[in-house]
């Protein structure tokens, strides 16, 4: 697919569902040239720790400038974090055409049956805000096991089928998978697929450290190879995730 620039909202009513870590590592590192306005007034640092992204944090009661920069940039994401979420909802109802700046919004949702309770309401409250269901897709997150997403997120695909059908675009399904390395990648200021594409021979490292009796160095390497090890996998999940978000929706035909 190539690239677009486009403007996207990564929010949820409710907090713990990944939204930062989602705008970093599923939106973020696959939009090099966008910048990221981090909407948050508690628990900043995951995408503003990472050095190769962009990252601006602002809190909603400073709107107008989100709103500026909406209509100056043209490839942007807005993360809105929890503590943000009601005023910054409050503040599109007042600058209504901002509405219409967004080309996407993403709602991360998670197995907890309180967040996809809140992850229906975020659909309902933005479907009255006057946004049109074709921009708005909600991503899996945090998906483990053997269970389909159908038994995993019963709540919202039940929705989905029903009274949700029209206000958020449902096909494909983009699936984030739960993994260490989301936590662990903190620490490196790096995205997951800088740390999956790393080309240290950290085998070597090793070898290396255990040649020296260095336990420092030995401990940096086993550390860093499982760390690798974990982003390999995550980064191959995130690609496909990403696909599956940026995919035109094309509906069934009705038999």
């Amino acid at each position: 697919m190539t690239y677009q620039p486009m403007k996207i909202c990564v929010l949820n009513l409710s907090g713990n569902v990944g939204k930062t870590t989602l705008a970093a590592h599923l939106l973020g590192a696959f939009r090099p040239l966008a910048k990221i306005i981090s909407v948050e007034s508690l628990n900043y640092g995951d995408a503003t720790d990472i050095a190769s992204l962009n990252v601006e944090e602002l809190k909603a009661s400073r709107f107008r400038d989100i709103y500026r920069e909406m209509m100056m940039t043209d490839d942007l994401i807005v993360d809105v974090g929890a503590s943000n979420i009601g005023a910054f909802l409050d503040e599109l109802m007042k600058y209504r055409s901002a509405i219409g700046e967004f080309d996407l919004i993403v709602i991360p949702t998670v197995p907890a049956d309180k967040q996809q309770k809140d992850t229906i309401t975020t659909i309902e409250w933005l479907h009255k805000l006057g946004f049109d269901g074709d921009k708005v897709r909600v991503v899996f997150n945090q998906h483990q096991g053997a269970d389909t997403i159908d038994i995993t997120y019963a709540h919202v695909l039940g929705y989905a089928l029903g009274a949700g059908q029209k206000k958020a675009c449902w096909t494909p399904a983009p699936v984030v998978h739960a993994n260490d390395i989301f936590e662990l990648v903190k620490t490196t200021r790096m995205t997951v697929g800088e740390l999956a594409t790393d080309p240290t021979d950290w085998k070597a490292r090793r070898n290396q450290a255990k040649l020296d009796n260095d336990m420092h160095a030995l401990n940096l390497a086993m550390d860093s190879q499982i760390a690798h090890d974990l982003a390999h996998a995550a980064y191959a999940n995130l690609q496909q995730a990403n696909r599956d978000l940026f995919s035109p929706y094309v509906p069934k035909a009705k038999k």
